[in-house]
């Protein structure tokens, strides 16, 4: 089954939260395509990014043709490398350092989605080990994880599988409701 039916199926069955571990090959286009799909779908969502600015990620959806009328960022990378911070569907945080600041940015965002549901994704969680020491790391992701399963908000943890240590993958396994791997097929 395809990262993307089984994403599906992750929401469609009530998960919180899903990990989806990917190959550095695949990265950027399923990654896009996921949040395409959903956007379809009419949910409205949040995408965090740690890997790369906001900027680039939106002229990568656009250039696929998604909808990006129910989508905000929550940019965690264009003040540290002088990229655009003029979009206002962009709340920009100052350093990827300050991961608290996330969680509160989250919360204003999903004051804006007109849509009934909605989905926030992580890019890519292991993308944090550069800034951040393990023992901070896990704290955060175990805090924004529950956070956003209170709140009810579908949940999707992304993390490079070549990237992740085996450590941080069984602290993802264990916390998430579901670990989607590649597959062939």
């Amino acid at each position: 089954m395809s990262i993307l039916k089984q994403v599906v199926a992750s929401i469609k069955e009530g998960d919180a939260l899903t990990t989806v571990a990917l190959n550095s090959d695949d990265y950027r286009p399923t990654s896009t395509e996921i949040v395409k799909h959903l956007l379809s779908k009419k949910l409205g969502g949040i995408y965090i990014t740690t890997t790369r600015p906001s900027g680039s990620i939106i002229a990568d959806l656009e250039k696929i043709k998604a909808d990006l009328g129910d989508l905000y960022f929550v940019d965690m990378i264009s003040l540290t490398v002088g990229g655009e911070t003029e979009d206002p569907r962009t709340m920009f945080i100052e350093s990827p350092t300050m991961l608290e600041s996330v969680l509160l940015n989250i919360g204003l965002l999903e004051r804006r989605i007109k849509a009934k549901r909605h989905f926030v994704m992580f890019d890519s969680v292991n993308g944090l080990t550069i800034y951040s020491e393990n023992r901070v790391l896990k704290e955060f992701i175990n805090v924004l994880a529950n956070t956003m399963r209170l709140r009810k908000s579908y949940t999707m943890m992304l993390t490079v599988e070549e990237q992740t240590s085996d450590d941080l993958a069984s602290m993802l396994k264990t916390l998430t409701d579901r670990y989607i791997e590649n597959t062939d097929g």
